[in-house]
């Protein structure tokens, strides 16, 4: 739903003239036709007999590139097997029994940049006695693979992208690997095809959470993923060890820049899964995806502690439910992805009942004719404080729907209403002409402050601040990326208030009396934000994904450095001054903030003089959400507020948040923050908040708050106590009761 934007950098392409074949052996072997041959030589250029013209290859140190001798590893079965290219082999781990180098090594070639199909074989005609496993680059390509005596040895390929002249192969998780050959050869058109670029967990990660999900982070070469070749047979999760297939849920997110894996009963404790993504896998252009491979171990399952949820089937099914709240009235309202709100009664055990289905918004959207129309997506509810049981005012946020695919949606076409009257039949445009993405950066939620003004989660229009090709080249415009503040006693007499801040409009948050401002900036795609009791302003926000632009700070600085903000506190803005960065190759986290008023939290926007992504490249070490594809030295802007960004989880999407008010627990989760997220953890974690506001890190795995199908929002009955989650992937609203606990009891 509120996914992560990525740039447009494919794999780079092989040189085509490159390819090699080694048959692993002994100092004295001759090596099958067409093959050069390895013996345990340190990696160095080879100049040996059947070693090939041109050739650099050889061995080094597990967690480092010093060149290693394992010489005497090579071993020749001779006739015991009568295939040649099996016959012989090298150890990479040799046991402590056997006469050789006992130092376990990796091998490496060196080769072009670019992306080839790489075969390995491993195995031993005479022996048992191993577990091959073989990591090649940043995938796996054999793992755990016991010889039997019907089944001696394995032979696997595998596609990894080399970005550092070096294809290396590592036993790293096997004993006593044994390679025998090793074939490479360039995949034709890797650059024009997209890719999975990373996943998390990622290959050979162990500890594990059971109840989270797998997430391949994605290299396009289009506008995204096509969401209809997802599925049980195109993407697989298995358990390593049998080969048995766990059943998952296989989607992308709204921008189509992930492919999301989520178990539907959690994974088993202490097991090994691998993860595979076939060429049936195809981007929205019908190009085929180069095909990945990985493995992970997960850890224990976590639960226990005084906290603790039972799952319920609420009785709301069968919706895109987005947004939930409670209303003044006792009922539970339910937002929807294509325009509808729906309320129901709160019997005394939880569930829900008498479904009401509100359509205001799509018939206000077919008498206009707006585009997309009936359909519009409701994120934001929040009930006006005026509000009462028989007369509740509902503001909402209403945006163009996108369904998926490729992305057009209309910039300028968010807005601002409110829904009032009998059954909320009322419709009122408060504001117009909010900015848009062409997919599902939108007008997120709201939330009425302590001031008793309205505040507005904006999303941006693109990945890392500067236009790129998957998000349809739309740049910032003022009020994107940000939160805004609404004052509604500014607003005019009759008829919305036009925001549009680029011709034919003209509207200038920084006049002064403008009923919507600017309340902070640099916030890129926040769902949801809540305001503590303790007087902050927390909101979660999805962090972009690996690949997108950011913008180079011009010379002479443009006119819109003069209103920035923070001029009011720091004076006229100077720098410092950053290139831009094109195909950023490592994502962002995403974040949970503590909003400040004038304060800058990350991502850039050129129309309101803000440059630097996240925390800049400050010094050569590491420093907090650093991105290191800048230079070192790389200043973060001067108004970031490095201390209200907090972790939420690399790909978690971030979304739903809110302050448990209840006694449940005799208090022990009374004042933490709830965040619900979508993706990898498809959870609901908890942070701490001390008595300054500041947040602990958070507590993940609590029983009752894992497991769930795309949860994008939760409220809570503070009556009870009771969490009502909704969960996109499933269509419906999950009920979640507290329960006593052996802590409790």
């Amino acid at each position: 739903m509120t996914g992560f934007a990525l740039g447009v950098p494919g794999p780079a392409q092989a040189d085509t003239t490159f390819s090699a074949k080694i048959d692993f052996g002994t100092a004295t072997t001759v090596p099958v036709t067409g093959h050069t041959l390895d013996y345990g030589q340190p990696y160095a250029a080879r100049t040996g007999p059947h070693q090939g013209s041109g050739l650099t290859y050889g061995w080094v140190g597990m967690d480092s590139a010093t060149p290693l001798d394992l010489t005497g590893n090579g071993r020749d079965r001779g006739s015991a097997e009568p295939d040649r290219l099996l016959a012989t082999f090298l150890h990479m781990q040799l046991p402590a029994s056997s006469p050789g180098v006992k130092t376990p090594g990796r091998w490496e070639i060196a080769v072009p940049d670019g992306t080839y199909a790489v075969t390995v074989a491993v195995g031993d005609r005479t022996s048992l006695d191993s577990a091959h496993a073989i990591q090649v680059e940043d995938q796996n390509a054999v793992d755990g693979f016991v010889p039997t005596d019907s089944g001696r040895y394995q032979t696997r390929t595998v596609e990894p992208t080399v970005s550092d002249g070096r294809l290396t192969l590592s036993p790293r998780g096997g004993t006593n690997t044994k390679l025998a050959h090793v074939s490479i050869a360039p995949v034709t058109g890797a650059d024009t095809r997209p890719a999975v670029r990373a996943v998390t967990p990622a290959n050979t990660a162990s500890g594990v959470s059971p109840t989270g999900s797998v997430v391949a982070d994605l290299r396009l070469t289009g506008a995204g993923v096509d969401a209809a070749t997802l599925s049980g047979g195109t993407v697989t999760l298995k358990e390593s060890a049998t080969g048995t297939t766990v059943a998952a849920h296989v989607v992308t997110s709204g921008g189509g820049d992930v492919i999301n894996v989520s178990p539907t009963a959690g994974l088993q404790p202490g097991t090994r899964y691998r993860l595979s993504v076939t060429s049936g896998v195809k981007d929205l252009d019908g190009k085929a995806f180069l095909s990945w491979s990985s493995v992970f171990t997960t850890g224990s399952a976590g639960g226990g502690g005084s906290v603790a949820f039972e799952k319920v089937a609420s009785g709301a099914t069968g919706r895109s439910f987005t947004s939930v709240l409670k209303g003044p009235d006792g009922r539970l309202y339910a937002a929807t992805l294509d325009g509808y709100v729906m309320r129901w009664t709160i019997a005394s055990d939880g569930t829900l009942g008498n479904a009401q289905t509100i359509s205001t918004v799509r018939t206000d959207a077919t008498a206009r004719n707006l585009p997309g129309a009936p359909n519009r997506t409701i994120i934001g509810m929040a009930f006006d404080p005026a509000s009462t049981a028989s007369a509740p005012v509902l503001w909402i946020t209403s945006n163009t729907m996108y369904p998926g695919g490729t992305p057009n949606e209309p910039d300028w076409s968010s807005s601002i209403a409110k829904l009032s009257g009998p059954d909320l039949g009322t419709y009122t445009e408060v504001v117009s002409h909010l900015p848009r993405s062409v997919k599902d950066h939108e007008t997120n939620s709201l939330a009425f402050g302590p001031d008793g003004a309205l505040y507005v989660s904006q999303g941006a229009n693109n990945a890392m601040g500067a236009a790129d090709p998957v998000w349809g080249n739309r740049p910032e415009r003022l009020l994107s990326a940000a939160v805004l503040r609404l004052d509604p006693a500014k607003l005019p007499a009759s008829g919305p208030l036009d925001v549009r801040t680029e011709s034919p409009g003209s509207y200038d948050p920084f006049a002064a009396n403008a009923p919507l401002t600017l309340y902070a900036t640099g916030v890129r795609n926040a769902f949801d934000l809540v305001w503590h009791s303790n007087g902050h302003l927390y909101t979660p926000t999805n962090g972009s994904a690996a690949g997108g632009n950011t913008p180079a700070t011009p010379s002479p600085l443009p006119a819109s450095c003069t209103r920035r903000t923070d001029v009011g506190a720091s004076g006229a803005y100077t720098g410092p001054s950053v290139p831009a960065l094109t195909g950023v190759g490592t994502a962002e986290t995403d974040y949970v903030f503590d909003v400040k008023k004038n304060r800058y939290y990350g991502h850039p926007n050129p129309s309101r003089c803000e440059w630097v992504l996240a925390g800049g490249n400050p010094t050569a070490g590491a420093d907090p959400f650093e991105v290191t594809g800048y230079p070192s030295g790389t200043r973060a802007d001067r108004n970031l507020d490095l201390s209200g960004m907090y972790d939420a989880g690399l790909h978690a999407s971030a979304d739903g948040v809110i302050e448990y008010r209840g006694d449940a627990f005799g208090g022990a989760l009374k004042g933490k923050l709830l965040v619900v997220r979508y993706s990898s953890g498809q959870d609901i974690e908890i942070f701490g908040v001390d008595t300054q506001g500041r947040l602990s890190p958070p507590t993940v795995g609590t029983t009752g708050l894992t497991g769930f199908q795309q949860p994008l929002d939760v409220t809570e009955d503070t009556a009870k106590g009771n969490l009502y989650v909704t969960e996109l992937g499933a269509s419906r609203i999950t009920l979640l009761r507290p329960k006593a606990t052996s802590a409790q009891e």
